[in-house]
C-alpha cells in the first residue's frame, strides 16, 4: 500500500527501538507492530532562537501575503512544531505579533482549493483546461495552458504556462478563473531557466512579443529612492552633477513602465522611446482635461 520494501520498513523499526529507545513489539492478534509503552514517545527537538524567529515569522508572512485562507492550516502545522519542542522553546506568538508587522497592501483571496489545484497540476505536469477572464478586454476566454509554477506579485497569485491559444508563455491570475479543469493528458515542461529568465525580463509582470529599450531621468529628490533599489535585471544608472539619475534597461511592456512612470510625475521624464514618450504625454493631456472641467485651471 506505501510502496517500500519490507526491508526498510524492519528497518525503520530498528530505528525507533535502538535510537528512539521506543518498545516497538508485533501483535499477532492485530498482524501489526505498536508502541507497547505510549508514556514513551519520539524524542523532541530543539531549534534556535533565530530557528523559531523565523519559523513563526514564515507563519505570518504567508497569512497575510498568500491571500489562500492557508492560516488554519499553517498554524495548525506550527502548532504541532511547538508540541514536538521542550519547553523552554515556546514562544508567544501573541507578543511577537505585537513586535512585527506585515503589510500586505491590496491582497486579493483566492480558494484554497483553487491553489491545491493549479500547485498539483503544475508538479504534475497536467494539461488544464480554463474559462478565463481577461480584464483589459473584459471578456470570458477559453484556454488549454501547460502549467509550469505558481508566482505571488503584490498580492495576487498567477500561474505561469504555455498557452496553447497564444503559442507562448503567458501569465494568468487564479483569481480571475471562472472555471477550470484538470486533463489526464502529460505534457513536457521547458527548461526551468527558460522559465525564470521569461519571469525576469519583465519590469514588473506584464509581456508583450516587443521588447523595448527605456531610458528614464529622475530630479534629484526623485533619484535618492531610484538608487536604493535594482529596479531591473538589465539596469543602468547613469549619476548627473546635479544629483539627478539616468535609469537604463530593457523590457517587454510599455504599459505597465507607462503606470509606474507616472506615479512620479514631473520628477521622471521619459528619454527613449519615443513610443513611450507619446503614451505618458497622451495620458497626462487626458489627466489634465479631466481636472480642468471644474474651471480652476
Amino acid at each position: 500500500m506505501f510502496e517500500v520494501q519490507p526491508r526498510t520498513v524492519y528497518d525503520d523499526i530498528r530505528e525507533l527501538k535502538e535510537r528512539c529507545g521506543l518498545d516497538i513489539e508485533f501483535d499477532r492478534f492485530k498482524n501489526g507492530y505498536y508502541n507497547k509503552n505510549p508514556k514513551k514517545q519520539l524524542p523532541t527537538f530543539e531549534l534556535s532562537d533565530g530557528e523559531l524567529f523565523a519559523i513563526t515569522l514564515g507563519n505570518e508572512m504567508l497569512s497575510e501575503y498568500t491571500g489562500t485562507s492557508f492560516e488554519p492550516i499553517l498554524s495548525s502545522a506550527l502548532e504541532k512544531i511547538y508540541e514536538r519542542m521542550p519547553d523552554r522553546s515556546e514562544v508567544d506568538l501573541g507578543e511577537l505579533r505585537s513586535m512585527v508587522n506585515f503589510n500586505a497592501g491590496s491582497v486579493i483571496k483566492i480558494k484554497r482549493r483553487t491553489f491545491f489545484d493549479f500547485n498539483s497540476a503544475c508538479e504534475k505536469n497536467l494539461v488544464m483546461t480554463l474559462e478565463y477572464f481577461t480584464a483589459s478586454r473584459g471578456e470570458v476566454t477559453k484556454r488549454e495552458i501547460e502549467p509550469y509554477r505558481l508566482l505571488e506579485s503584490r498580492g495576487t497569485w498567477y500561474v505561469v504556462a504555455h498557452c496553447r491559444m497564444r503559442n507562448a508563455l503567458r501569465l494568468f491570475a487564479l483569481h480571475r478563473m471562472r472555471d477550470y479543469f484538470i486533463k489526464d493528458e502529460k505534457f513536457t515542461p521547458i527548461d526551468d531557466g527558460k522559465i525564470q529568465e521569461w519571469i525576469d525580463s519583465a519590469f514588473f509582470l506584464e509581456h508583450t512579443e516587443k521588447e523595448s529599450n527605456i531610458k528614464i531621468k529622475f530630479d534629484p529628490d526623485a533619484s535618492r529612492y531610484i538608487r536604493e533599489r535594482k529596479w531591473h535585471p538589465s539596469q543602468e544608472l547613469i549619476e548627473h552633477q546635479d544629483g539627478s539619475c539616468t535609469l537604463s534597461f530593457t523590457a517587454p511592456s510599455l504599459d505597465e513602465i507607462k503606470r509606474w512612470v507616472m506615479s512620479y510625475g514631473a520628477q521622471a521624464e521619459v528619454l527613449e522611446p519615443e513610443e513611450l514618450k507619446l503614451l505618458m504625454r497622451v495620458e497626462f493631456e487626458a489627466a489634465l482635461q479631466i481636472y480642468k472641467k471644474d474651471g480652476s485651471y
